[in-house]
């Protein structure tokens, strides 16, 4: 089961791997409120174990089996990454490079993380390797050398953020399978092997966060969380409307569109003759647009701060791909092509199958990739090369 706790609401996915069948059931899934979470953190453990609970016996008594095997999501600013090189000598006389050098190489580079106080490694994938002066190769058993440099990409979050989660769980009396991050997760049904060789962008455009994360040549490139996301367009229109957050909300979800989809609403002929569209007869449907497209420049303004530095702005071939409930606004994609230069799709839970339609929209991108990646797991999946375990052991340790 994939789980994603979300500052608006926890997503649970229920995915079953079935011989002889080329995708994963759906089984069942399950959205229920959520609370105690703060921009992705979660702040209060026992609020949210109830909620949590209360959604998964809501699960578990609509598709009549009980749960385990819990793959959870962690997202929130308290996510980052770092690249790491470790050097070693080959261990054989003859020079051959072997796996436990290999395991060597990319344990040395963990060694020389940085930036690593009150911090976890969630992810460590390789990135590549080299040999003496040869260049790069992405599998250098067999090869003859005197070193090895490997080069590894990790996901840290927060040790804080991960107490919490456990104890989330623990209140809760569940056990967690796997930690995974939240990114990666919305990666798995956001990009395709195509689009990971060639160069894309996942977007996550959550409740109160969003989330990208850059590949190339089939690997992570890098990875960063902004502190804004579809609530604040409706705080913003809260404050631009002078209404109450729950008006907000319906005007956003019923009215509200970007890019293309603002244009054309703006073409349509005024409901009351005064060449002004408005809508539930007070709201200026152009304004509401407005609002919209300032919050959304101010997002697009991070990502592509952050595309620069990384250098990679109006670098990316196969473009942006836009998951999460955000991505449901009309027009975000023409939003995010024009702001940034690249091509952009909205991406949703795909080759699935059994109840598929159930999680067959963006918002449930990241529950859904959390749940296939579990299934993966087992089958050597990359982006799951750490030792979990070690790190549940070692954080529990430290509860009350």
């Amino acid at each position: 089961m994939g789980i994603d706790l979300g500052t608006d609401s926890i997503k649970l996915a229920v995915l079953e791997a079935v011989q002889g069948e080329a995708v994963p059931r759906v089984l069942g899934s399950y959205a229920g409120a959520s609370g105690g979470i703060k921009r992705g953190a979660i702040m209060e453990p026992k609020e949210l174990s109830e909620l949590l609970k209360a959604s998964l016996d809501a699960l578990e008594k609509s598709i009549g089996l009980k749960m385990g095997n819990y793959q959870v999501a962690v997202g929130g600013t308290g996510l980052g990454f770092q690249k790491a090189k470790g050097l070693v000598a080959v261990s054989r006389a003859d020079g051959k490079v072997m796996k436990e050098d290999v395991r060597r190489a990319t344990e040395t580079s963990e060694t020389n993380l940085t930036r690593l106080q009150n911090r976890e490694i969630l992810h460590k994938i390789p990135l590549l390797y080299k040999t003496d002066s040869d260049g790069p190769t992405y599998d250098p058993a067999g090869l003859t050398a005197s070193k090895l440099e490997a080069e590894t990409f990790f996901v840290t979050a927060f040790v804080q953020n991960i107490k919490n989660l456990l104890k989330t769980f623990d209140e809760a009396d569940l056990g967690v399978e796997e930690i995974v991050a939240s990114p990666l997760a919305a990666a798995k049904i956001a990009l395709g092997k195509r689009e990971r060789e060639i160069g894309a962008m996942a977007l996550d455009f959550g409740a109160a966060t969003t989330s990208i994360i850059l590949f190339e040549e089939g690997l992570p490139y890098s990875l960063e969380i902004f502190p804004f996301g579809s609530q604040h367009i409706t705080q913003d229109i809260a404050i631009g409307f002078k209404i109450d957050l729950d008006e907000a909300e319906k005007l956003k979800i019923n009215y509200g569109a970007a890019g293309d989809a603002a244009q054309n609403f703006s073409k349509k002929p005024a409901r009351n003759g005064s060449g002004e569209d408005f809508v539930y007869g007070n709201y200026s449907r152009k304004k509401l647009a407005e609002i919209i497209e300032a919050r959304l420049s101010d997002i697009f303004e991070l990502v592509e701060k952050h595309l620069k530095k990384v250098g990679r702005a109006g670098l990316l071939p196969a473009g942006v791909f836009i998951v999460g409930g955000g991505a449901n606004l009309p027009g975000i994609e023409s939003s995010a092509k024009d702001y940034l230069k690249l091509p952009a799709k909205i991406a949703e839970p795909s080759a699935l199958g059994g109840f598929k339609d159930k999680v067959k929209n963006p918002a449930w991108s990241v529950a859904v990739g959390a749940a296939l990646m579990g299934l993966e797991k087992e089958s050597g999946f990359p982006f799951l090369s750490r030792s979990s375990n070690s790190l549940l052991k070692w954080l529990r340790a430290f509860l009350p």
